[in-house]
């Protein structure tokens, strides 16, 4: 009877030029269901002939070839057990485990966990592993389907092929599953009832495809898996949402040790360089791992394939291609909007870390606005992590990946004209943030859209990205670009005193100055990486950058960059303890700056006078420098130099004897370094307080204020840290 119909129902359709898609459409079911019952696969229900012989005009042909069922109340139901076979390796994630066992306890809703996370992150293979270990407590069985969201078949699981197959599963006979998506949720809902079941839906692509699959009662739990945020679900069924992340670095570690046994003992070192540059990714440490365990590869061998970004996934390719990073991660990208995907591969062409939403919008193009859209959607489906308000960073691995589409699909023109207006960008906003923290340095420029505090945050947020930044403008066509970023980060710089990354942009930007032949621009790299030296102690190689950057200038007419190099000479000599050569090399710094009417450096070389005077003993004679740089701070509006004179002055007050004084211009210094983020002079303000306060007696307010200080230092990753640290010990100790 079955193949009779299928017989007949093929020739009325064909003989009508009817598709069977065109025939789903008219009589309600799904494509695919009427393909099984054509080919002979499924019998057709007495309902699916009534609707075929309403559609094909058949005039009850159908519906006389098949015998009309019993009722689905007559069915009995069965016990499902569906679910497949659990990895062989499971490591870590106890705190998801525990959140789902918690969930599984309740009772006065239905229990529904969401398990989201981007590709590769192990969000299937931590369902099975609970609903194997919790199978028992499902009495009534376990329900499984693929709704095949991300994956090499195509478009996504229709829920009302997925609800057929779940009816059939429990029970139901094929010819009596409703016609219609509705009735078939309302059937399951009916079937389910107060069934003890456990349904996982894994690889879901929306809150729509999983809401028809949810049992209508508390009595049964559903485990959902998706690369998506699916918030619909939180809304609405209370479902509880559960972020996978990458493995912790012991996780990855126990799992390459599984799999590979004694050897990663040997190589301790190349094992965590291949966990580091698998980015923790679930998936990359088992393709790495086997990889190593099925071949005479060294872990240093392998350490080194992963090494080079560009060839990084490449490296973690094996025979099976589903289980291939790049296929993996493929199948979430082939299903991003064009736009949203043009903006994913561009995001691979920045060279930081992290990303903003206005650097994105600069790099693709478009509005700030449009940019922040297109990022949220890209967040949402996990392709990159919102780790900051605004500011975005994608896993190593989706990094590489959307590197290589941007240079597979993007023109070289493409690429070039994105790289330039970030760049371009990145030029602004430093410009726009160095006038804002210091515009007494280009009193002529108009204010940009930072003031001081959005200015240091901006920067502040930018630091690890600068040097990357810089360095794709001296291997691009933008050299000069590059040294001008260099040279304006300058105000932050000098602030900030990240003295690594200080180091790195100057350098940098000392590159990117000969390629440009600009003398002036040597100088002041030379310079700025002279003062990272003294930062550090290291007076001698100073010393030697600042004498460089004199000669550079030989023959030139730069005043302003010979005056501070005469400073910076001097800064060093005063380091070493060479009092009276450094108070020489100020005094002629100090004579071209009032010659040119440089009142901002004017400021800063009688600060360093000041600071002579209190190592040689002339404490009137530091007050008197120190208050007229002050004057001068004040009226060009340098707050950061306004902290550093009032701390000269509490400092000089207190090595006179005067500690009342000292107390008061000290603690004005700190309200000032406040206010203007130095964080630095703020520790050693805090410090010298500290020894004021002790001297006078406070010893409650010395401990506070030394505390403090080694919070800060804690902060900046100070090594004098620990001497503070051992002060603190001692006070509470009770050794003075």
């Amino acid at each position: 009877m079955r193949a009779e119909f299928a017989k007949k129902l093929h020739e009325l359709r064909t003989s009508q030029g009817l598709s069977l898609a065109a025939l789903a459409q008219r009589v309600h079911y799904s494509r695919s269901h009427l393909n099984n019952v054509e080919h002979g696969t499924k019998a057709a229900s007495f309902e699916l002939a009534e609707a075929c012989d309403a559609a094909l005009g058949a005039d009850g042909e159908l519906k006389a070839l098949i015998p009309k069922q019993r009722s689905t109340a007559q069915k009995p139901q069965t016990r499902p057990a569906q679910l497949p076979a659990a990895a062989g390796r499971f490591i870590g994630r106890i705190e998801h485990l525990a959140a789902m066992d918690s969930l599984s306890r309740q009772q006065d809703q239905l229990s529904v966990a969401v398990l989201h996370g981007p590709p590769g992150i192990g969000k299937t293979t931590l369902a099975l592993h609970w609903a194997h270990r919790n199978a028992a407590h499902f009495e009534d069985g376990q329900l499984f389907a693929d709704l095949r969201a991300y994956s090499r078949h195509g478009h996504p699981v229709e829920p009302a092929e997925t609800l057929e197959e779940f009816l059939i599963s429990l029970g139901l006979s094929p010819s009596d599953v409703p016609a219609t998506a509705e009735e078939r949720a309302a059937l399951f809902r009916t079937m389910t009832h107060g069934r003890r079941l456990l349904i996982v839906l894994d690889n879901a692509v929306s809150s729509e495809q999983i809401r028809a699959l949810l049992p209508g009662d508390a009595t049964s739990m559903v485990l959902v898996t998706t690369r998506r945020v699916l918030t619909g679900l939180s809304v609405r069924p209370g479902a509880t949402q559960l972020r996978v992340d990458p493995f912790a670095p012991d996780d990855s570690f126990r799992l390459l040790r599984d799999v590979v046994g004694m050897r990663v003992d040997q190589e301790p070192e190349a094992a965590r360089d291949v966990l580091d540059r698998c980015g923790h990714l679930p998936l990359a440490v088992a393709v790495a791992a086997e990889r190593i365990a099925a071949h005479p590869l060294r872990l240093s061998d392998l350490a080194q394939d992963l090494a080079e970004e560009r060839t990084r996934l490449g490296a973690l390719t094996v025979e099976d291609d589903d289980t291939n990073v790049r296929t993996v991660i493929s199948w979430s990208y082939r299903a991003l909007a064009a736009d949203t995907a043009r903006v994913f591969r561009l995001i691979g062409l920045h060279p930081g870390k992290n990303i903003s939403v206005e650097a994105v919008a600069a790099l693709a193009g478009l509005p700030v606005e449009r940019a922040g859209e297109l990022l949220r959607l890209l967040a949402g489906g996990h392709l990159v992590a919102e780790i900051d308000r605004g500011r975005f960073r994608l896993h190593d691995l989706l990094r590489v990946y959307a590197t290589e589409r941007a240079l597979d699909e993007e023109t070289p023109a493409e690429r070039d004209a994105a790289h330039l207006r970030e760049l371009t960008w990145y030029l602004h906003m430093c410009r726009s943030a160095a006038h804002a923290l210091a515009p007494y340095r280009e009193p002529g420029v108009a204010a940009g859209e930072l003031d001081y505090a959005a200015a240091f945050r901006w920067c502040e947020a930018e630091l690890q990205n600068f040097p990357s930044v810089i360095a794709s403008a001296m291997r691009g066509e933008h050299p000069e670009i590059g040294w001008q970023i260099s040279q304006v980060l300058f105000p932050f710089l000098h602030l900030r005193k990240p003295w690594t990354v200080w180091d790195r942009i100057y350098q940098l930007g000392l590159e990117g100055s000969h390629k440009a032949l600009d003398p002036s621009a040597q100088a002041e790299m030379l310079t700025g990486l002279g003062l990272v030296r003294l930062g550090l102690g290291m007076y001698d190689e100073g010393l030697d950058f600042f004498l460089r950057a004199l000669e550079t200038l030989e023959g030139h007419h730069d005043p302003n960059g010979t005056a501070w190099c005469h400073v910076g000479v001097g800064l060093a000599y005063a380091g070493a303890g060479r009092h009276t050569e450094a108070r020489e090399s100020f005094e002629l710094g100090l004579a071209i700056q009032q010659a040119h009417d440089d009142r901002h450096g004017e400021s800063v070389t009688l600060m360093h006078l000041a600071e002579v005077c209190g190592q040689e003993g002339r404490h009137e004679d530091a007050v008197q420098y120190a208050f007229r740089a002050l004057s001068l701070c004040r009226t060009v509006g340098d707050q950061y130099g306004e902290g550093l004179a009032l701390h000269q002055i509490g400092k000089a007050n207190f090595a006179g004897g005067k500690l009342e004084a000292a107390v008061r211009y000290l603690e004005e210094a700190l309200a000032s370094q406040r206010a203007a983020r130095d964080s630095k002079g703020e520790a050693d303000t805090l410090l010298l307080l500290n020894e004021v306060l002790t001297v006078a007696g406070d010893h409650d307010t010395a401990r506070d204020y030394l505390q403090q200080a080694a919070m800060i230092l804690s902060q900046r990753g100070e090594p004098a840290e620990a001497e503070v640290r051992a002060r603190l010990d001692d006070l509470d100790a009770g050794r003075q």
